[in-house]
């Protein structure tokens, strides 16, 4: 039996920029971490003699099958004939945080599953591997909308600046901060669920119709990538951190489709109760959003955001590993 497990991401500055249409001619940097949530994968050997059926899946729906071509899971059918896998393996998936959410979740979720299954078969695979397989997946085989970052945070882990570069590449910079910053920073960060959940390949599959403003938005959110690390490494109040979140906010919000009115009003509530900014993480349009704000004014911003429930987490987590392996 193998486990394996990968987390989800916050991204604070730059998302947008590593969308291989944009980065391949701008280049482009995203600032998240990983967080201390994560999606588990489970795989072990499936007795198929004793039955009718040769894989055996089990996530929000169970399913038992012959052939990979029969599965109906879209990620799960492309790992499996990715890979090469034809039956003998029973597979159990479980998650810290619900899907559509802006946490990065089904990537997560891809490299976790493409972690227990080469362990499964006795191969290692290096973070960058696990990445890069995990693009090729959802954004070449499965062809959903969206960047890279979801997919090298959750193989690589850590709290990162991720370069996007012209040639097609990317390079990971994990940021080095002090265990004082690293609790200040948490300290501040409120996460406020709004329970509206929605598929980021749809909300990004909506085009903005002027694409030089787009491609200008995209552009300085880079750069604001960029200064947030020169922010957080420095001895600058936590809460302007929280400015440079919402320049990058509004620059989002020009760049495309990723708000609602419900949003915007919980937002500027959230800004009134005392945050100096934040976001909707991920592709917009629901899931949560991010504030950073002084701990004594989180519950205030919590009650303007109409009472939603919170989470709170650690910040620089590890990327995807193996947790558990018995043969």
């Amino acid at each position: 039996m193998i486990i394996a497990r990968a987390p989800v991401r916050v991204s604070f500055l730059g998302g947008g920029s590593d969308f291989p249409d944009h980065f391949r001619q701008h280049g482009g940097a995203v600032l998240a971490t990983a967080v201390n949530r994560f999606a588990y994968v489970t795989v072990q050997p499936f007795l198929q003699e004793y039955f009718d059926h040769k894989i055996r899946l089990a996530y929000r729906r169970n399913e038992s099958v012959n052939t990979p071509d029969e599965i109906e899971h879209p990620a799960i059918r492309a790992a499996y004939k990715k890979l090469g896998i034809e039956g003998g393996v029973e597979m159990h998936i479980m998650a810290d945080m619900p899907a559509r959410t802006g946490l990065g979740s089904s990537s997560s979720f891809v490299v976790a599953m493409l972690q227990a299954l080469h362990a499964f078969h006795g191969r290692f695979r290096t973070a960058r591997d696990l990445a890069n397989e995990a693009i090729d997946i959802e954004r070449n085989i499965l062809g959903e909308a969206g960047g890279w970052q979801d997919q090298v945070i959750a193989a690589s882990g850590g709290f990162s600046l991720v370069r996007f570069n012209r040639a097609g590449s990317y390079d990971v910079t994990q940021i080095p901060l002090p265990l004082e910053r690293v609790q200040q920073l948490e300290d501040h960060m409120l996460l406020v669920y709004t329970q509206i959940q929605r598929d980021s390949f749809s909300v990004l599959g909506k085009k903005n119709g002027n694409q030089a403003l787009k491609e200008k938005c995209l552009c300085r959110m880079s750069e604001l990538a960029e200064l947030g690390v020169e922010y957080l490494s420095s001895d600058k109040p936590i809460a302007r951190f929280g400015e440079l979140l919402h320049e990058g906010w509004e620059l989002k919000k020009q760049a495309g489709s990723v708000s609602l009115p419900q949003i915007d009003e919980w937002y500027e509530a959230g800004l009134r109760a005392g945050a100096t900014g934040g976001k909707v993480l991920g592709a917009g349009q629901g899931g949560f959003l991010l504030f950073i704000a002084e701990p004594r004014f989180h519950e205030a911003i919590r009650q303007a955001c109409g009472n939603q429930p919170v989470v709170r987490v650690r910040v620089n987590a590890p990327g995807s590993q193996v947790i558990f392996s018995q043969r």
